[in-house]
């Protein structure tokens, strides 16, 4: 699976837009939402619904450990196709130039 990024999908100033994107970036993206949604869920739920309002040590480590993982995915994953979408924005003007 590689980028297949044509000049028109890449916006002025670099950025690629949701339906240029792999399928595995898609999932990726999805993934990193559920994963940062689901540890604010289970953070209000772990609050709520106790009696003395105590999260415990298993799910501060579910939030956390999703947190991270979350940002993880859609840092890097927006770095790099920002990055790609700057690179090509670039060898396509170079091109045009010639």
């Amino acid at each position: 699976m590689g980028n297949n990024i044509r000049k028109g999908d890449v916006n002025n100033d670099g950025h690629v837009g949701w339906r240029e994107l792999d399928i595995k970036d898609r999932i990726a993206y999805i993934m990193a939402i559920i994963l940062i949604i689901s540890g604010i869920i289970m953070g209000f739920m772990c609050f709520f619904l106790t009696d003395d309002h105590d999260i415990t040590n298993g799910v501060l480590m579910y939030i956390s450990e999703s947190f991270v993982t979350g940002g993880a995915l859609l840092g890097i994953g927006i770095w790099v196709k920002g990055k790609m979408g700057e690179i090509n924005n670039y060898v396509h003007q170079k091109l045009d130039r010639v």
